[in-house]
């Protein structure tokens, strides 16, 4: 398959410390790669310096679908299809559930009205977001049904690579599932996807490919599988060095 994303010696430093540090790997079109790593190894550095949201990197390139977008600003580049979420729930807590779907609408595909309207019907069908919700602050909503919106968002936005930091995180177990559903299911549609996720059942059973990040940079990377048993891989998680 071609790769959607290419990422070429990505580095992010801040003074002395290098939060990535000179990151390769590409994402093919239509696949699903887990990204793992233990807190504070650059994960959601990395989404940062993709979508430049809130900044972009020291040096590297990234390229989507053949074309530079480093120096783009976030906006131009979620306006070729690069939609994330965020670890946290990322909402505009004062407005109604809908509005937070029609501004990001707006912001990204430049649609308003009506056709903004039946866009956040389509995605919260697609999604399972309950309709009644829509006019509900989002203030007002517990944690799952904030993360459902967040997607709920970047689905309407039409995203050819969807990047979801840690969905699951703060979830129970059958609330998980509707995250593992839910990705399964936009990939079976053709949707390519960058997760981020410290649930590692989740990230081993949708994931295609899983790379495994300490200390800004790739530690191992390939299957889901084989990439778990890496004696560095159990040494990052643990702590302690795999005989």
């Amino acid at each position: 398959m071609p790769a959607l994303l290419e990422v070429d010696g990505l580095t992010k430093a801040f003074g002395a410390l290098k939060a990535v540090n000179y990151m390769s790997f590409s994402v093919a079109e239509g696949e699903i790669l887990g990204i793992a790593g233990p807190n504070g190894s650059g994960k959601s550095t990395l989404f940062n310096l993709i979508s430049r949201i809130p900044f972009g990197a020291t040096s590297g390139t990234v390229r989507f679908q053949g074309k530079p977008i480093h120096t783009l600003t976030d906006t131009a580049i979620a306006r070729m299809g690069i939609i994330r979420t965020f670890q946290r729930e990322a909402v505009f807590a004062s407005m109604s559930c809908v509005d937070n779907i029609l501004v990001a609408l707006e912001q990204t595909l430049g649609v308003r009205g009506r056709e903004a309207e039946r866009l956040a019907d389509e995605a919260s069908e697609r999604v399972g977001f309950p309709r009644n919700f829509h006019n509900m602050p989002a203030a007002a909503m517990p944690v799952f049904y904030q993360k459902q919106l967040m997607m709920v968002t970047a689905v309407a936005q039409k995203p050819k690579l969807l990047m979801l930091d840690e969905p699951a995180s703060s979830l129970v177990e059958h609330e998980i599932d509707w995250v593992r559903d839910t990705i399964q299911s936009l990939n079976a549609d053709g949707m390519t996807i960058l997760l981020i996720e410290h649930v590692l059942p989740l990230l081993m059973s949708v994931s295609t490919r899983l790379l495994v990040m300490e200390q800004g940079e790739i530690i191992a990377e390939g299957d889901p599988q084989t990439v778990t048993r890496n004696p560095r891989v159990i040494e990052a998680y643990l702590g302690t060095p795999h005989d």
